[in-house]
């Protein structure tokens, strides 16, 4: 075997293995980006969950205020990043529009989670519920 055909042969071998270690590579980006999204799509959807979860406890709290109080008109709660799962704060606003001429009133509940993020999530809800005319 020649000089140059053994260097050619080296040559080779070099851009073969550069080229497996290329697609080594690009394999091993591409799981570490899939893992990456999924971990942010999970944090997304554990933030949602808990921001339905305020929501819900806003609409149980008020509820519950409005049988005790009449007069109720809301309240505002400010949760710290312990006071829900150590991940953020939370914020939970309760606005109550006293009864109507039709005997309803007006709940108005507004949930974020984390509270002041840039990535927050902000769900509310408004009911119409008919007061006790006994």
């Amino acid at each position: 075997m020649s000089k140059t055909s053994h260097h050619n042969r080296r040559g080779a071998i070099l851009i073969v293995a550069l080229l497996c270690l290329l697609v080594i590579m690009s394999l091993l980006g591409t799981m570490l980006l899939a893992a990456l999204q999924s971990t942010r799509q999970l944090h997304a959807e554990r933030d949602l969950r808990q921001c339905e979860l305020l929501l819900q406890a806003g609409i149980d709290r008020a509820l519950t205020q409005i049988a005790k109080q009449p007069d109720y008109r809301g309240e505002t709660h400010e949760f710290s990043a312990a006071d829900i799962i150590d991940q953020g704060p939370g914020r939970l606003v309760i606005e109550v529009t006293p009864a109507t001429a039709d005997s309803r009133v007006q709940i108005h509940i507004d949930a974020e989670y984390p509270a002041d993020s840039e990535f927050s999530v902000r769900r509310s809800r408004t009911l119409s519920i008919p007061t006790n005319t006994n």
